[in-house]
């Protein structure tokens, strides 16, 4: 019995960065896509969760990224249900290159939503847990710690846009992800690749909301956070390596 999804992706050219290489936020949204089937593997389809008013939203992911893919290249997204926890359901992946490469781990923690009550779901699921696969990527993702000591300063605020927000009706967790990546210094982007990504996720960020940022910073590890009214929504934690890049000048 297969438990696992293979995903095979084209990167396209709206997908990349100045560099050619995949973006964050659309490496992201293909873990995304890939978990939803996935889940549909395990009985518990998107369309199965919204015939009782229920979704799938996600918790945390900690992505651990050894090269990201460019252009062009064609890759392979593995996905499989590694266990359920309580009320977190624990979900990995691994990205291949057509060599057989590594290219990125990570593992995931979800929930189901009660679209009504707006709460966690904490009923019966008819989930299959056969399905489950005893194959870890990355230990299962923990609350993402900003330092005690850490000065985390105002970055801006942001309203966020129509095209932000998903069939859940609150902003789709990949922007989260994309908010943190264009606070940062666009020199310091050019010249450094992404090889650890974090999110938590604490609160939902409906139409009409303004969210503050804030932007903390240790050596190459960077942790932003979004709040509402001083009420933390979500927080993501983003590690750098330097890399070859090049900066645009008029």
């Amino acid at each position: 019995m297969e438990k696992k999804v293979h995903e095979s992706i084209s990167i396209q050219s709206y997908e990349t960065d100045i560099e050619g290489r995949l973006k964050p936020f659309f490496l992201q949204n293909h873990i995304q896509e890939v978990a939803y089937k996935g889940s549909a593997l395990c009985g518990v389809s998107y369309d199965t969760l919204r015939e009782h008013n229920l979704s799938w939203v996600l918790n945390r992911i900690h992505i651990q990224i050894s090269e990201l893919p460019v252009w062009g290249d064609e890759v392979l997204l593995d996905t499989w249900s590694r266990s359920k926890v309580g009320p977190l359901w624990h979900r990995n992946f691994r990205m291949f290159g057509q060599d057989g490469r590594t290219l990125m781990l990570a593992t995931s923690a979800w929930t189901v939503l009660d679209l009504g009550s707006r709460s966690i779901f904490r009923g019966d699921l008819p989930f299959d847990s056969v399905m489950h696969v005893e194959e870890d990527t990355l230990p299962y993702c923990s609350r993402i710690a900003v330092p005690k000591d850490m000065a985390m300063e105002s970055a801006g605020c942001h309203s966020p846009l129509f095209s932000e927000f998903d069939t859940n009706g609150h902003v789709n967790n990949c922007y989260y992800t994309e908010w943190a990546v264009d606070s940062l210094p666009f020199e310091y982007l050019s010249n450094h690749i992404l090889k650890d990504l974090e999110v938590n996720y604490y609160r939902e960020v409906h139409p009409g909301c303004t969210i503050d940022y804030k932007l903390g910073r240790q050596g190459d590890r960077w942790f932003f956070e979004g709040l509402l009214e001083g009420a933390l929504c979500f927080v993501v934690a983003l590690e750098f390596a330097p890399g070859a890049g090049r900066v645009l000048t008029a």
